[in-house]
C-alpha cells in the first residue's frame, strides 16, 4: 500500500471541486466525486473500513476531509486502485500534515 495526502492527491490530479455528499453505487459502496476544472469527474471509493463510518447523503465537511488520506492499493487480481482511507490504516503518520 502506497499512501499520499489528500492534499497530494487532489493537486497531482488537478481537481478544483467534489460533489458536495457522499454518493454510494448501486451494490452500496461509498465513495466520493472529484472533479477537474474541465469537467472530467472520478469517482474514488472509501476503503472497507473506513466506509462503516460514512453513507450516502453525508454531506463533505472540512472534518471529514482532513480525516482521510489516499492509499494506492493492489487487488487479489493485481489491479491497482485508489482508495480513501482512515490515518488509523498505516502504521506510519505524514510528518506534512502534522506540521502543517
Amino acid at each position: 500500500m502506497v499512501f499520499q495526502s489528500l492534499a497530494e492527491f487532489v493537486k497531482s490530479n488537478n481537481f478544483s471541486d467534489i460533489h458536495k455528499a457522499v454518493r454510494e453505487n448501486a451494490n452500496g459502496y461509498p465513495y466520493l466525486t472529484f472533479i477537474t476544472k474541465d469537467n472530467k469527474a472520478e469517482n474514488i471509493y472509501f476503503s472497507k473500513s473506513k466506509s462503516s463510518e460514512v453513507s450516502a447523503g453525508l454531506v463533505v465537511t472540512s472534518s471529514l476531509m482532513r480525516d482521510l488520506q489516499i492509499a494506492t492499493v493492489t487487488n487479489a487480481n493485481g489491479e491497482t486502485r485508489t482508495k480513501l482511507v482512515g490515518f488509523g490504516e498505516s502504521n506510519r503518520l505524514s510528518l506534512d500534515d502534522l506540521l502543517s
